[in-house]
């Protein structure tokens, strides 16, 4: 998140403890975590949403020091009257819990702790929320919706959350603003799969190292990898000056990589899982990130696919001594 968009955070912050209006925090990342902000302010019209990342969550005194109405697919802050949530990583810690691993997505729990389980537009965000979140995306709709969430700005998602809870849905669908977060993302999108269809897949296992943000979907990158054949799937990221972002994904029952993620202070499910690490050597944290692959991989050495911008390396790298699969 950029300071423009922290400052952002804080207004609002501000602003619902001022006015003593009800407070909800959601995950930025995805359409799980829009429509869950959306269905509360079904819920509480007059209420104030704030976006967060997981990161932000366990990061931020601010956000750790607020007591929050609702919060919704992130890790509980601290303080929280409802939460609900899907990811087998999150321990619950609000008054009351809504958490449930095995739902789809957190949108599910989300409309039975609003109460809005009878309302078929609420109904409707909440099937697209799954849509999305399983990666099992089969209407326009969910589509369009997904690529908007990812294509826009901080208050841009802010603008989606609102117009899904007060809107009707083909409103929303036609609205020109909407439309063009979507057609950015669309843009990344094609990017990242002609970058999927340019790397070469000769293991189940497949390691991405970035020596640069090229700006691309990850995440998307992981799934489309997954669509070749790749039965686990880990992209290395550089972030910002001092940090590394990790995206792991698994496509076979075999592998867990919630169980990585936790031991990088990341988390997830066990077929999509992340993690963010901070540090001022970039190379000791990629190390760490390989180090935890080969202990769960039962590996000392690893193949990896470097990344420089078009170019495309394949290396073989000895990792240290490996424990095996926990």
């Amino acid at each position: 998140m950029t300071p423009v968009e922290s400052l952002y955070r804080l207004a609002d912050i501000i602003k619902a403890l001022l006015l003593r209006r009800p407070l909800a925090l959601c995950d930025i990342g995805d359409l799980d975590g829009i429509v869950s902000a959306s269905l509360f302010k079904m819920a509480f019209p007059r209420g104030v949403v704030v976006l967060a990342s997981p990161p932000d969550v366990t990061g931020s005194i601010l956000i750790r020091a607020v007591r929050w109405t609702f919060v919704a697919d992130l890790p509980c802050p601290g303080r929280a009257v409802i939460r609900a949530d899907h990811h087998e990583t999150n321990t619950p810690c609000a008054e009351t819990e809504f958490y449930d691993p095995s739902a789809p997505a957190a949108a599910v729990l989300a409309a039975k702790a609003l109460g809005l389980e009878g309302f078929d537009r609420a109904l409707r965000l909440v099937h697209l929320a799954v849509e999305a979140d399983t990666a099992n995306i089969t209407s326009w709709e969910a589509e369009l919706l997904s690529d908007a969430v990812k294509g826009a700005s901080y208050r841009g998602k802010l603008y989606i959350v609102d117009a899904l809870a007060f809107r009707e849905l083909y409103e929303v669908l036609e609205d020109p603003r909407i439309r063009s977060f979507a057609s950015a993302y669309q843009k990344v999108r094609a990017m990242t799969r002609d970058l999927a269809l340019r790397l070469p897949l000769d293991d189940e296992v497949v390691i991405v190292v970035f020596r640069r943000n090229l700006g691309l979907s990850y995440r998307y990158l992981c799934i489309l990898l997954e669509e070749r054949g790749a039965k686990l799937t880990a992209i290395i990221v550089p972030r910002g000056f001092r940090s590394v972002r990790v995206y792991l994904g698994a496509r076979s029952e075999q592998y867990d990589v919630s169980v990585v993620a936790r031991s990088l202070g990341g988390g997830g499910h066990s077929y999509a899982a992340g993690a963010l690490l901070k540090g001022f050597n970039r190379r000791k944290l990629v190390n760490r990130v390989l180090g935890a692959l080969a202990n769960y991989l039962g590996n000392s050495e690893l193949s990896l696919l470097l990344v420089d911008g078009k170019r495309v390396e394949r290396i073989k790298l000895r990792v240290h001594e490996s424990r095996g699969r926990a």
